[in-house]
């Protein structure tokens, strides 16, 4: 990150190190100060107050409808920088809950005075989370990269929700099964303490002030941008649909279990323990994935999820069930997670830096107050459907007709993430593979510790966990594998390219590769060039063939024959005729084989004359059957002769005895193949070869050795008794 000048604004490692430290203090002190004056306490008191279901509708929507004020905070940020607004904002975020910490003592004024001073307070501390909230993506972009930014966003939300299981069991033993008031006062002014070193452990994060160089925030503006392109403006639908349906599934989780079953203080609370779990599993869940995985499937995958908690609210029997309605608040909890970071995680990829803060005061504003006002009609709405179905011995079925509309936005929904632009995130299909596989989990921890750990021995163990997973979700770790100063680590990730698919910066990775790394990782590139059909590297290939590097030389004649670039056959014929290198003799012999003519035959017998191993000599005898035609017969017998050279025997003896008239079978048989017996069986079937392939052969048999070594042998015997072959003169 840099500015105009060219001047980098980026913080340190050491500094960055530090940074996630202070903010992960602060999501630690925040669940305290969130659980105590925000959740379940603050619903639970407002019940014990005397409040109503659209009582309690209008202060949840509280969260939502204050979020205008974000205006506030982008406008301080230009003079504190986002950690002094984000600290400024939530000290007072956390003094205003004195007014609910008061409000139990004014019941002597009126019934419903504790009503509006609980509404004063929770007003007074969304509208100072409201204006600090506008900082946070960029005290996230500040301490971040893009291949640690949804670890960092899920590790804090980590340790929010363990901060937050820790709060809520001291809050269900401490308010019992009828709690006095006193006791929910305790709590809210333990919450507004826990706020307040919140906020200083945010004034302790360290900034470069990108974002302090802020332009005065015009609404129209900034609105005309978010919704420039197709994609912000699908972006700014799930930004209106999120609160929408978040606020009222998590809300009225806790009206589900208090009203519907009756149940009492201290059992509600338990179960806002359990989506507490929830949110540690989400959190866990993404602080593995969500960098890796990108934040558009999961949001689709996690919007399924939240459709089969709706579903489960309609049909949950009348008789409580402990596991059913535990499962209610586990899935509330684990989507409300979910949701926050994946939203996050996404609307900072879709930003930019200028864009950022402005763009998220609109998104989550228009957001804050479709989703508040979706609240306090969902409130009146339940109201009045209970109203309705007061005469039914059901005491969930107000409950279950307004699940089922809510149902109904939960799909329109789904679509909307479905059509957000994919931002670099992987296939759902692949997602959801990766998160039902144990081997990616392995997987992608080691990637993780490799990121962190930055060591050869690390990124090796990483790239060893990716070889045994069927996903294609690495392809940015091995791009960094790739570029990676050892051998051995981009030899691996050279073969953990199976995983992976063709992309220009994998393409281009390779294609360097190709270039500068000789001797010891340029012929691997030159094969995944090959394989992958890249025309564009022909060029680079030609250039290889001829490379020192016999290893780049073999692998470049593979890849061009790969991709049937037959221009090359003349730079690949003379690079085999000059080498007697065995591995580039068997690659050119393959290449000449594809393309040449048969009477490219003398020119691939003549490396028989060389003191290559048999191994090398078998390789060649495939490559001049194939230029003859006759590839899938001869290996079938080269195999034989491999595996079981008596049954061969008999099959020759079955197939071509009344050819042999030099007894060329017995000789191969008896493992003492003649030179002499060769150039009789020639000579006596001179009339059924082509003349080209008679003379080649004379020529060649001329300058073996009395006793001919057993591949030639054995290469020779097939082409003089076949029947078959270009060789043969068919008149």
């Amino acid at each position: 990150m840099t500015t105009e000048t060219g001047l980098d604004l980026s913080l340190t490692l050491k500094q960055r190190a530090r940074g996630k430290r202070f903010y992960y203090l602060y999501a630690f002190f925040n669940s305290f100060s969130w659980a105590s004056l925000a959740e379940g306490v603050v619903i639970l008191l407002l019940l014990r107050l005397g409040a109503s279901e659209t009582w309690v509708g209008i202060v949840a929507a509280l969260q939502y409808v204050t979020l205008p004020a974000m205006v506030l905070g982008y406008v301080t940020v230009a003079r504190l920088g986002v950690t002094g607004t984000a600290g400024l904002f939530w000290a007072i975020r956390s003094c205003s809950a004195a007014l609910m910490i008061i409000a139990p003592w004014t019941q002597r004024w009126g019934v419903h005075m504790p009503l509006w001073f609980m509404f004063c307070g929770s007003l007074g501390f969304m509208l100072g989370r409201a204006s600090g909230l506008v900082a946070f993506t960029g005290i996230i972009t500040e301490l971040t990269t893009d291949r640690d930014r949804g670890e960092v966003i899920s590790n804090s939300s980590k340790i929010s929700q363990f901060g937050s299981i820790l709060m809520t069991i001291g809050m269900a033993l401490f308010l019992g099964t009828a709690a006095p008031l006193h006791r929910y006062q305790i709590l809210l002014a333990f919450g507004m303490l826990c706020g307040l070193t919140a906020a200083a452990a945010l004034w302790k994060v360290p900034e470069s002030g990108l974002f302090r160089q802020t332009t005065p925030f015009r609404l129209w503006e900034e609105l005309r941008w978010s919704l420039a392109t197709r994609g912000r403006r699908w972006f700014m639908a799930m930004m209106l649909g999120l609160p929408v349906t978040q606020g009222v599934t998590y809300a009225f989780g806790v009206l589900v279990a208090k009203q519907g079953y009756g149940l009492s203080d201290q059992n509600v609370v338990f179960f806002v323990l359990v989506a507490t779990v929830g949110g540690i599993v989400a959190s866990h869940t993404y602080s593995l994935f969500l960098d890796q995985l990108g934040s558009r499937p999961l949001l689709v995958l996690t919007s399924f999820l939240d459709i089969g908690g709706v579903v489960l609210v309609i049909f949950l029997p009348p008789t409580f069930m402990f596991v059913l309605v535990g499962a209610l608040f586990f899935v509330n909890g684990y989507v409300q997670i979910a949701f926050s970071a994946a939203m996050q995680h996404y609307f900072i990829s879709i930003t930019t830096h200028a864009h950022q803060l402005a763009h998220g005061i609109i998104t989550r504003a228009l957001g804050g107050m479709v989703g508040g006002l979706a609240l306090g009609l969902g409130g009146w709405a339940l109201e009045r459907v209970k109203l309705a179905s007061t005469a039914t011995a059901d005491p969930l079925l107000h409950f279950r007709w307004f699940y089922a509309g809510l149902l109904l936005l939960l799909i329109i929904r789904t679509v909307v993430f479905f059509k957000l632009p994919p931002l670099r995130s992987q296939g759902i299909r692949d997602a959801l593979n990766a998160l039902f596989s144990p081997w990616d989990w392995r997987a992608v921890h080691a990637v993780k510790r490799a990121i962190t750990v930055q060591s050869e021995d690390e990124e090796s163990k990483a790239l060893a966990a990716l070889m045994h997973t069927d996903s294609r979700i690495y392809q940015a770790d091995l791009e960094r594998y790739l570029n990676s100063p050892s051998i051995f680590i981009r030899q691996r990730a050279m073969d953990a390219l199976q995983r992976a698919k063709p992309t220009p910066t994998l393409i281009a990775i390779l294609e360097r590769d190709l270039q500068v790394n000789r001797f010891t990782t340029a012929h691997q590139a030159a094969y995944w060039l090959g394989h992958w059909k890249v025309v564009e590297a022909v060029p680079l290939l030609a250039k290889a063939v001829d490379s020192e590097d016999f290893l780049l030389s073999g692998a470049a004649i593979h890849a061009l024959a790969g991709l049937d670039e037959r221009s090359t056959l003349p730079l690949i014929e003379r690079k085999f005729s000059q080498t007697q290198n065995p591995y580039v003799l068997i690659e050119g012999a393959r290449a000449i084989s594809l393309w040449g003519q048969p009477r490219r035959y003398g020119l691939l017998l003549q490396k028989y004359l060389l003191d290559i191993p048999p191994q090398a000599k078998d390789e060649l005898s495939l490559s001049i059957t194939r230029l003859l035609g006759l590839y899938d017969a001869f290996y079938f017998d080269l195999g034989m002769r491999h595996r079981e050279p008596a049954q061969l025997m008999r099959e020759w003896q079955e197939r071509y005895a009344a050819r042999d008239e030099a007894g060329l079978i017995p000789a191969l048989h008896r493992g003492d193949p003649q030179r002499a017996l060769l150039e009789a069986s020639l000579q006596a079937q001179q009339r059924r070869f082509q003349l080209w392939f008679y003379v080649d052969t004379v020529d060649f048999l001329a300058k073996l050795t009395d006793r001919v070594h057993g591949e030639v042998a054995f290469l020779m015997a097939f082409l003089l008794l076949t029947p078959d072959g270009f060789h043969i003169d068919s008149h």
